[in-house]
Formats: structure tokens, C-alpha cells, sequence
């Protein structure tokens, strides 16, 4: 099902909060995949989203690599090498941008939903996504700090 993507920072508590690990892959995280890729998909620029994004504190997202979409469940990098500036946008901060130093390529452990362990190496366009995802995972995402808040204006 198509759910609201909650944007910063009208929905500033839920979005900086920090996501919980799945510990077993249930018929209500198997929704949430569901959920999560049907968002995703009705939303034609976007390359990836969070649980957090809806509004779920857990350790989920899916990634647009060209035409495949891959569910990540507590995803972590292992490893990273080289650097790249890369403009960042957010489903959650429409229309703004920012430009965030990224690692070239990373690899990432992540279970995917039929609990097999994955490992993901990539570079370029897929890595930035990863590391984007990931700072949701945080609490966090670059994107904002080009937002004000009420209370910063």
C-alpha cells in the first residue's frame, strides 16, 4: 500500500529519531517491504526509501539499482574506498538539494526478506543511495540542514 512520506521538518521528531534492528522477518515486515517498495515505486524520482519515511523507527529500506529494487534490512557498511561530491536530494525534503562528500564505492552486509545474509559491493549512483538510506537509520539525513525550521527563522 502507497503510504505518506513524511517530510522535514513538519515531522521533525519521527524523522530524527533512530531505527530499531529487525530481529525476525514477520508477516509485518514482509507489509512493510510491501509498503515500502509500493511508496517507492509511486514516486518516480526516487532511488530509495526508509522505514523512517513512513513513519516506521526500523532498520529497513529499498534501493532503486537501474530497474532492480533491492530490500535492505539492517543494512551496514564494511567497507568504503575513494570519495565523490554528490548533489543530494530526499523524498522527504522535496525540491531541495545539497552537495554531500560520499565514498566512491562501499561494500554492505544486509538480510534480505527471505533472511538470506547479502553482501552488495557498488559504486557510483547505488553507493551514494546506500549511504543516504543508511544516515536515515541515524536520524539524520544532509538534505536538512538546507532547511530552516521555525524555530531557525
Amino acid at each position: 500500500m502507497i503510504k505518506k512520506i513524511l517530510t522535514y521538518p513538519e515531522n521533525k521528531e519521527i524523522l530524527t529519531q533512530k531505527s530499531e534492528k529487525i530481529e525476525e522477518i514477520t508477516d509485518e515486515i514482509k507489509t512493510l517491504a510491501q509498503d515500502l517498495m509500493d511508496t517507492l515505486k509511486s514516486h518516480k524520482t526516487g532511488v530509495g526509501i526508509s522505514a523512517i519515511q513512513i513513519g516506521v523507527a526500523k532498520r529497513m529500506c529499498i534501493i532503486k539499482d537501474n530497474i532492480n529494487y533491492i530490500v535492505m534490512i539492517n543494512p551496514y557498511i564494511t567497507k568504503e574506498r575513494g570519495g565523490v561530491l554528490f548533489e543530494e536530494g530526499c523524498l522527504s525534503a522535496p525540491g531541495v538539494t545539497k552537495k554531500v562528500m560520499r565514498a566512491q564505492k562501499v561494500w554492505c552486509n544486509y538480510t534480505d526478506l527471505q533472511g538470506n545474509h547479502k553482501t552488495l559491493d557498488q559504486g557510483g549512483l547505488v553507493s551514494v543511495i546506500i549511504q543516504h538510506e543508511l544516515d536515515h537509520f541515524e536520524g539524520w539525513c544532509h538534505v536538512f540542514e538546507n532547511i530552516k525550521t521555525e524555530e531557525e527563522s
